[in-house]
């Protein structure tokens, strides 16, 4: 469904050009979840806005980004406004900011569910009510009048899910959709995402920092750093057989809830570097405790799922 090939975007700052994202290639299949890990400022957000061609004016493109044989970085602006959300939608990480304060919840999903589904209002109202109830929103046919502050930020969560399925997208995109929730909340909607995804065949983008959440939740997994994919795989590839060194250190980095269990997790020296500074060689190499002289002058290849001279060590 989406192949990403070579996959650049880079920001004009000053006289100098940065590049936060770098010649990366992956695809996602037909009902398969891809989950994309990272640090902050590894580049994820950038990465899914770009497949949508969301980035700003100011932002350099370069790459393909194919959905269903057709580059989206190359559509017409007619073609794109058809392929935003009816092709793949995107659930941010803070539905507060997504959900406009001043108009009712109803009125912001029926505008969406006329725009795209060619319904008129009264439809367009009995879809929003089956929509909220379908992401376990109680009460649906009342709480359609209420405003987004009336609501807790998981319940806008779910509303936000519940506006990008009135799309009817194929592929979602959700960029960080848990960081701002409590830990039953999240668990309640991951769950909620996977049932739909079941029951509508959908495609999903994960993107995330927290590990738990990706292994639970995904059939493939994209280990990203400083703009570049580092290690691929399936969960049991990734968590059990970590080659990368970033890698190793992320999964040591999870708490194992056994208390009769001494792990001691291997800490990674130092920051990651800013874009507008990269590193020679290997980008991680800086704070690699395995790095040697080849890792700091030449950059590695992704060969059989990971992008390390040392993998084999």
């Amino acid at each position: 469904m989406l192949d990403v090939i070579g996959l650049s975007t880079s920001f004009q700052n000053g006289n100098q050009r940065i590049r936060a994202v770098d010649t990366i290639s992956f695809s996602i299949g037909p009902n398969e979840v891809v989950g994309l890990v990272g640090e902050s400022g590894s580049g994820k957000s950038v990465t899914a806005l770009s497949c949508m061609n969301l980035v700003p004016s100011t932002a350099l493109v370069s790459g393909e980004v194919n959905w269903r044989g057709k580059n989206v970085l190359t559509m017409s602006d007619r073609d794109h406004r058809q392929f935003l959300g009816k092709e793949i939608g995107m659930i941010f990480q803070n539905p507060l900011a997504s959900l406009n304060p001043v108009f009712s919840i109803g009125s912001q999903m029926m505008e969406t569910i006329m725009l795209h589904q060619s319904v008129d209002k009264r439809t367009a109202r009995d879809i929003a009510i089956q929509l909220l109830t379908q992401v376990k929103i109680p009460d649906a046919s009342t709480r359609l009048n209420d405003y987004p502050h009336q609501f807790s930020l998981g319940m806008c969560q779910r509303i936000m899910i519940a506006i990008t399925l009135a799309m009817k997208p194929r592929l979602i995109i959700a960029d960080e959709p848990t960081a701002s929730l409590d830990v039953t909340i999240q668990a309640q909607v991951l769950a909620l995402l996977d049932a739909l995804r079941r029951e509508q065949e959908l495609s999903i983008l994960m993107i995330s920092h927290d590990l738990g959440v990706i292994a639970q939740f995904c059939d493939r997994i994209l280990i990203m750093y400083l703009g570049k994919i580092v290690e691929t795989g399936t969960p049991t590839q990734i968590f059990k057989m970590p080659k990368h060194p970033y890698t190793q250190a992320l999964i040591s980095a999870i708490p194992v809830p056994d208390p009769d269990l001494r792990q001691k997790p291997k800490l990674i020296s130092g920051d990651i570097p800013s874009p507008a500074n990269l590193p020679a060689g290997c980008r991680f190499h800086p704070r690699c405790p395995i790095a040697t002289d080849r890792c700091r002058d030449l950059e590695p290849e992704l060969i059989d799922g990971v992008a390390c001279w040392n993998s084999g060590i």
